[in-house]
């Protein structure tokens, strides 16, 4: 995949850091927390995280050409020592229970499947410790009581709706997209034009929740 479609598509998404920080604000201190980000990407939230806390991460995303971008990221921030990259499934991996501190998984169980995602990456997760979701905005009260029934507490919760993607993400990406001439760089948009066309159709299907 080409470098620039993810330099574009990064400096885009970084419009919605501000709310992962504040879903991160809610979450005590802790020292050298181990944190893993399930279905990282190409790591706009995962460098984040490296940026604000003292710690190390496990980052793990089934896409090769997100990890590679990502990789190649971590060795120009020279952070190598704090970020372990993983490129494959999180259901195909062999990792100890109870291990992390903070879990964050931001549309990973949009796409596994919010009760099957959910319930392997509880098992993850330290008692008394802290996972992190941005999903969809669908069946909420539902899946609030699938969490709270598997003997966790919500300590907080705040809507993203359709003004705050678009403003804080597909403007940008429209305005990115609309100074490319190349006709080859373009098509690698595909996808993504055609989502800025379903959001403009129905702007309210495009909302999610931390």
């Amino acid at each position: 995949m080409n470098k620039d479609y993810f330099n574009i598509k990064d400096n885009c998404r970084s419009g919605l850091l501000k709310y992962l920080f504040k879903a991160l604000s809610i979450i005590p201190v802790i020292e050298n927390p181990l944190m893993l980000d399930v279905g990282c990407g190409s790591g706009v939230p995962t460098l984040a995280l490296a940026e604000n806390f003292n710690g190390t991460i496990t980052a793990v995303d089934i896409d090769t050409k997100s990890i590679n971008r990502l990789e190649e990221k971590i060795k120009q921030l020279d952070i190598s020592n704090i970020i372990t990259l993983h490129n494959c499934s999180l259901f195909e991996m062999k990792l100890e229970e109870n291990l992390f501190d903070i879990i964050l998984a931001e549309g990973f169980l949009n796409v596994v499947g919010f009760q099957k995602g959910f319930l392997k990456v509880i098992k993850l997760l330290k008692r008394n410790r802290f996972f992190i979701i941005h999903d969809e905005f669908r069946d909420h009260n539902k899946k609030t009581e699938f969490i709270e029934s598997n003997n966790c507490k919500i300590l907080g919760s705040f809507r993203l709706d359709e003004y705050v993607w678009w403003n804080d993400y597909y403007k940008c990406l429209e305005k990115e997209i609309s100074f490319i001439r190349n006709k080859d760089f373009l098509e690698l948009f595909k996808t993504d034009l055609h989502e800025i066309e379903l959001f403009k159709q129905d702007p309210s299907q495009f909302n999610s929740v931390y």
